[in-house]
Parts: C-alpha cells; structure tokens; sequence
C-alpha cells in the first residue's frame, strides 16, 4: 500500500509519455477513478486495515499518540541506561524508535535473535553499516506501557543468557520509574 502526489506538471509528462508500461500507470489509474473504480484489483486487506489504523488514531488522537511515543521512548532510554547499555543517539534521541549498543564485543545479532527465539520479540538490527553495531526498539503503533514492561524484561533475560552481567529487574525498575514520574 503506497500514497502518490503528482503534480500537474507530472499528469501533463504522463498523458504525453509512449513508453509502454504496466507497473504505475497513474494515467490509467487517473481514468479509472472518474468513474469510482480502480485500473487494478487492490489489496483490500491493506485498504481495510489502513482504514481501522486511521480509525485508531482519530479515536485516540493525534497529539496523545505523540504523547504516548515519547514517554514509551523515555521509559525505554532509562532502562538501556540502567542495563549499562549506550544509546546510539544521546544528544538527539527520537521517540520513533530508540537505538541502543549492544555490551561491547557483542554483536547485536545475537541480542536480535535470542529475543526472537526464546520470547518472540521482534526488534530491529541496524541496517548497512549499523547492522551488528546497534538494535532499535521502536515505540509507534499498537504499542502501549506493559509493551515496554515486557521487552525490557525479556532483554534483561537475553542479555542475561548471552553472558553480559546484568541486575535482573533493574531495567524493568528503571522503565517503571520513568512512567511513574512522566505519566499524568
């Protein structure tokens, strides 16, 4: 599922282009939505879901969901700090998604994949250069305060069982001292 301006100038080079194309063909599509239909069959499911997840964020609204992201990223920051682990970005953190270093000579694969295995967690390498060097947690989405809870428990745990030294419960103290100070 995408989302596509085009601009006037834009229209004008497609209705003048020759090259034949399947793939992308705003003009055809432009057409097609004259008369309230599509050129193509679309992804019904991503249309259906995009249509509950802008829902989703009407009902709670914009401004709380900015909100919730950043105390989601505060509460995570304070547990990586807490676990001894470096933030990638200190001096200009986002509350998208926190990047945290994995305990020095360790690759952050083996973090990656032991939350996987053993817990199911989903978290994100770092991409290109990145990649082994850190491990992103993100906190945008259907994605709340026990989520947070959970993931820093669950890491302390593969930390834990992939040899770095670690208080069991000190990240997860740290996250919930965090939401007990910035939560209203």
């Amino acid at each position: 599922l995408a989302f596509a301006s085009i601009s006037e100038k834009a229209w004008t080079m497609m209705e003048r282009a020759k090259l034949p194309r399947f793939y992308f063909d705003f003009a055809k599509e432009r057409k097609n939505q004259t008369k309230g239909e599509t050129a193509y069959t679309p992804a019904t499911t991503l249309v259906i879901s995009l249509h509950a997840a802008l829902e989703y964020v009407k009902e709670i609204g914009r401004e709380n969901l900015i909100a919730n992201a950043a105390l989601l990223a505060a509460m995570t920051r304070e547990a990586a700090t807490a676990l001894s682990l470096k933030l990638f970005a200190v001096s200009s953190p986002a509350n998208a998604a926190t990047a945290v270093c994995p305990p020095q000579g360790m690759d952050s694969g083996a973090i990656i994949k032991e939350l996987r295995n053993r817990f199911g967690a989903i978290v994100a390498n770092g991409q290109g250069s990145m990649k082994g060097q850190i491990f992103r947690l993100a906190h945008l989405g259907y994605y709340d305060v026990v989520d947070v809870f959970a993931v820093v428990a669950a890491l302390e745990v593969a930390l834990h069982k992939l040899g770095h030294k670690v208080e069991l419960g000190c990240g997860v103290r740290a996250a919930e001292e965090a939401y007990l100070k910035l939560a209203s």
